[in-house]
């Protein structure tokens, strides 16, 4: 406790003070009245004179006009892709904490990765000169890959260096909560007295949900412990942003989504947390996508500024040698046979990024791939959306959330639209080959079944067929 409160209690409030354990102002200040009163064993009428007397000695907060305020907020960080930099409000943006959510393989830790090479960069090149603290929970940082980024994206060489990122594996919640409390903060301050080291301006835990897994029987008390963590950590993340004016990116993962279509609850008043999650835990820009939603409930989802949803999508593109840098272009591969057609190991798999909440941008999606290089999007798409005039000329990439269909009509039962609009063309192309091949042929006589001609010339007597019923396995 500091100094000039204890001066102005008195020596039994102090010591009434110390056998409650709340030895800082904040423990105090942030406690209500019947809560000291709990702890430290007292009627709520003296919890509540201990606190008057603490504000009596506090200064009061001087009035400032908006003139005088700091404006603080405008720097982004680039992800390094413009596109996805666009989506992101400009890119990742510090004083606020990010979620990437995910399955497994959706390139969650590869955005993380990229991100950590790129906020580097000095803010010419739209990075903050600054280094990242990396923490893992269950799994070790990717040093190699992080390397291969270096050396194969263009915009990463000589700008970059390991030294810049800080690595530490915290395995369970009291370590990584003892990290962010009490090792954090001594060592961003010390980094950043150290000549020839870049500030701290990016903290990324990778993953959160993992230090929630337990294999005990959910209770009431098990939920409510993890609710007192999960705001724990969150207010020490938001305390490490307002401090160090950092960008902190969690990543976490998701979860598989029961359709309950038709349960008891139907007809009820009652609005259920299933129908309340698709709205802030999944998202519905293509079809399947919301089989999934982002774990850690709506605790979780109401300490984080931003959330972006990662899946797979199950579709592949064969990306020419020259095209692999920058990834904006991509051929698709139909279904006939062709010289030279590349192997399935030469197709990219082709992933999904969505944007469900956040407090710079608006609900968008839109298709990426992973190369040696890192993440870059696709920029051939359809939109119906109208687009702010600086984005217009990448506006054809970026799909609203709620709205992926073309401007027209679609008819009842169309296959274009249950799936990807990156596949309409495949689809048409196909469709057009099948009806063309039927208006030829529909004067033709089908051609007789192979099995139909056996059967005909070979036949079974029914005696052999009785001879067959009596037959027993042994």
């Amino acid at each position: 406790m500091n100094s000039w409160t204890i001066d102005g209690l008195t020596s039994t409030q102090r010591a009434v003070l110390t056998r409650g354990n709340l030895r800082d102002t904040s423990d105090i200040a942030l406690s209500s009245s019947q809560e000291i009163a709990r702890k430290c064993k007292i009627s709520a009428s003296e919890a509540r004179s201990i606190i008057d007397a603490l504000y009596n000695l506090a200064t009061p907060p001087r009035l400032q006009s908006l003139g005088d305020v700091k404006h603080e907020g405008s720097e982004t960080c680039t992800t390094g892709d413009s596109l996805i930099d666009v989506v992101l409000g400009g890119g990742i943006r510090p004083g606020m904490v990010w979620e990437i959510a995910g399955e497994s393989a959706a390139g969650k830790t590869q955005f993380a990765l990229q991100l950590a090479l790129f906020v580097q960069l000095p803010q010419e090149k739209k990075g903050l000169s600054g280094s990242t603290c990396y923490i893992t929970t269950s799994s070790t940082l990717q040093t190699s890959r992080l390397v291969q980024m270096m050396k194969t994206n263009s915009s990463l060489l000589g700008e970059c260096d390991l030294r810049d990122i800080h690595t530490l594996a915290t395995p369970t919640i009291p370590h990584l909560i003892h990290v962010l409390s009490e090792r954090l903060t001594p060592f961003i301050d010390s980094l950043g007295n150290k000549a020839g080291f870049k500030p701290v301006r990016l903290l990324v835990i990778d993953a959160l949900a993992e230090l929630f897994h337990t294999s005990n029987k959910t209770t009431t008390n098990t939920l409510v412990e993890r609710s007192r963590n999960i705001t724990q950590i969150s207010f020490l993340l938001h305390d490490l942003v307002r401090k160090h004016k950092l960008a902190v990116l969690i990543l976490n993962e998701v979860v598989d989504v029961f359709d309950r279509t038709g349960s008891a609850n139907e007809e009820s008043e009652t609005l259920l947390y299933s129908e309340q999650a698709r709205w802030f835990s999944r998202a519905h820009s293509v079809l399947g996508e919301n089989t999934k939603e982002v774990s850690l409930g709506m605790v979780w989802a109401n300490q984080i500024n931003a959330r972006i949803l990662l899946s797979r999508t199950g579709r592949r593109r064969f990306l020419d040698d020259a095209e692999t840098s920058s990834v904006k272009r991509f051929k698709s591969i139909g279904s006939s046979a062709r010289p030279n057609a590349p192997a399935s190991s030469d197709l990219a798999l082709i992933r999904r990024l969505s944007v469900i909440f956040s407090c710079v941008s608006r609900p968008v999606s839109l298709d990426f791939v992973v190369t040696e290089a890192g993440i870059s999007s696709l920029s051939e798409g359809n939109t119906t959306t109208t687009f702010p005039e600086e984005v217009n000329q990448n506006r054809n990439a970026i799909l609203p959330l709620q709205k992926t269909l073309p401007a027209s009509k679609p008819a009842s039962g169309d296959e274009r639209y249950q799936i990807s609009p990156l596949d309409v063309g495949i689809v048409e192309d196909w469709k057009k080959a099948v009806e063309k091949t039927s208006q030829t042929n529909e004067d033709e006589e089908p051609p007789e079944d192979e099995w139909d001609g056996y059967w005909a010339t070979n036949t079974i007597s029914q005696v052999e067929l009785d001879a067959l019923d009596n037959t027993s396995f042994t």
